[in-house]
């Protein structure tokens, strides 16, 4: 896994730095793997708070409005009050995008029955492969359950959502995954709330964790 996970580990540390240099000029401006199931009790801060810089934390989400695979349109707008996480992926991935998806299914298992209170909206970075039958089989052969949703379009259509999280895509052609794995978190106001990086290792437990954090309290402060 940890060799899998390197081929992107550069693509993720590119979108981290993008992330650091928005954070910087907000500041400037004064604005302010295991698949084994086990219930998480949420207690302590977020757990991916620390990969996010400290001036986006808290931000305004971007809005994703885009076509999903079932065919009708995800709007992260009508997710208020819905904690949800966005990640990067492609159905024809060989390696790394199949591992997230496994980690995010894992951290639903993990909080139990309040997984059908949170979401996860997959963007597609392989605009021409990532076809409504192929998406909906990958989710199929991943046991992603149906609050995990996956928006897929033109390049023209996803390259605004790609630039808002830092996101670089698949490079056409490249038989590797060599686009940007991250996983941001937002609550259910609408603010971003923490980042991991996918391009190396993650406890799906931390995700869990979290979002059940952001489920115990919806005004945004973190348990103790």
């Amino acid at each position: 896994m940890t060799r899998i996970r390197r081929r992107i580990r550069r693509r993720a540390a590119l979108s981290l730095l993008a992330a650091g240099a928005l954070a910087a000029l907000l500041a400037g401006c004064g604005s302010s793997g295991s698949n084994q199931v086990q219930h998480v009790t949420a207690t302590g801060p977020l757990r991916g708070v620390s990969s996010i810089p400290a001036p986006l934390q808290g931000a305004t989400a971007p809005r994703i409005r885009q076509t999903d695979d079932r065919g009708g349109t995800l709007d992260t707008n009508a997710l208020r009050g819905t904690p949800y996480a966005v990640t990067f992926l492609y159905a024809n991935c060989p390696d790394v995008c199949p591992l997230i998806t496994q980690e995010i299914v894992t951290s639903l298992k993990d909080i139990g029955g309040d997984a059908q209170r949170v979401a996860i909206v997959a963007v597609s970075v392989d605009p021409h492969g990532d076809t409504r039958e192929n998406v909906a089989s990958f989710l199929k052969r991943h046991g992603a359950p149906d609050n995990f949703h996956y928006v897929i379009g033109s390049q023209q259509q996803l390259k605004p959502v790609w630039r808002s999280y830092f996101a670089a895509p698949q490079i056409p052609g490249d038989p590797e995954s060599s686009h940007t794995a991250a996983i941001w978190l937002v609550d259910g106001q609408g603010r971003l709330r923490g980042k991991f990086d996918a391009g190396q290792a993650f406890n799906p437990a931390d995700l869990a964790h979290d979002f059940e954090v952001l489920l115990k309290n919806p005004a945004g402060t973190d348990a103790s």
